[in-house]
């Protein structure tokens, strides 16, 4: 059976999940705005209640990145910092015992996005101390989120290890994880997140991981509804 592209619900992906260290990714918790085209990044604080309770009563635990895991775990991460996920999210995941990792553009704290015209609110430096203060992780996503492959490798070292380093000054913490923005990255950029003293880095790519997993070159699979999906849930009762 082929699998959907992204995750909804954990039927067509529990044989996958039992084979390795599942990463699910998201971006925005809420409501997509209607003529949002980029729908795909937007899930409502329901369904990703729904999606952690469906795990738990699975058998599946919650776990961080970079710790050692052990069957049925499931790491839950978020990329760009965005100040949705910290204001309804953040109590859906203490409801279910779960610590999440937010991966950080560190140039845009306390800001707005902007690198995809939406102009949505970045968590601030309070809401960062608020979630680390409640066990959460907190990893490097570059200053400005660029695509890393089509810098000169000066600046695309400067967003590597700049971001580290800023993140570790101001919050107090180690810096080990890192996301590639836009999950665009190549053998260069490998090495230099590497060199720069990450123990990990998380890519788009599809798929669990297991043993012998390029620690890297983590693979995520994304989670949404897509607008097929919510129509049909509207004749037939589903995760909302």
């Amino acid at each position: 059976m082929q699998l959907p592209d992204h995750y909804l619900r954990l039927r067509p992906f529990r044989f996958l999940f039992e084979t390795g260290l599942p990463i699910l990714l998201y971006h925005k918790i809420g409501k997509a705005p209607l003529l949002d085209r980029r729908k795909g990044l937007f899930v409502s604080r329901h369904l990703f209640a729904g999606q952690l309770s469906e795990l738990v009563q699975a058998g599946f635990g919650f776990g961080k990145l970079g710790e050692a895991h052990s069957g049925r775990k499931i790491v839950i991460s978020f990329d760009d910092g965005y100040a949705s996920c910290f204001e309804q999210g953040a109590g859906v995941l203490e409801n279910f015992g779960c610590k999440a990792i937010q991966f950080l553009v560190s140039g845009r704290i306390g800001k707005a996005n902007d690198w995809d015209a939406t102009g949505e609110a970045i968590m601030d430096k309070s809401q960062v101390c608020e979630w680390l203060a409640a066990g959460h992780q907190i990893g490097s996503h570059s200053v400005s989120h660029p695509d890393l492959t089509r810098l000169p490798s000066r600046d695309a070292r400067e967003e590597i290890q700049a971001s580290r380093k800023w993140l570790e000054d101001n919050f107090g913490i180690a810096v080990t994880h890192f996301a590639y923005p836009l999950g665009a990255f190549d053998g260069r950029i490998l090495g230099m997140v590497r060199e720069a003293g990450y123990s990990t880095a998380v890519t788009s790519e599809f798929g669990v991981n297991g043993v012998g997993t390029d620690l890297y070159r983590l693979r995520r699979i994304l989670a949404y509804r897509s607008l097929r999906e919510s129509f049909s849930s509207l004749m037939r009762p589903s995760v909302r």
